[in-house]
């Protein structure tokens, strides 16, 4: 019995893990490794974001819809 060849179906992780952290270096982004949803929600209220504007959100939608 033959076996089928299933190894397209996994990515490399380790070679995405370097496009990411390429693309990381090139826009200057610097991750935080002690980031949690309560930090980043109060870097956004520093900021003049206000949850309840999901502008997040709206983004996401938006970018659906140009899809179609």
């Amino acid at each position: 019995m033959h076996t089928p060849d299933l190894s397209h179906f996994f990515a490399d992780k380790k070679e995405i893990q370097r496009i990411v952290e390429e693309q990381n270096r090139i826009m200057g982004f610097v991750p935080d490794p002690d980031a949690t949803p309560e930090k980043i929600r109060e870097m956004m209220r520093e900021l003049g974001i206000r949850a309840e504007d999901n502008i997040f959100s709206c983004g996401i939608i938006a970018a659906r819809d140009e899809k179609d």
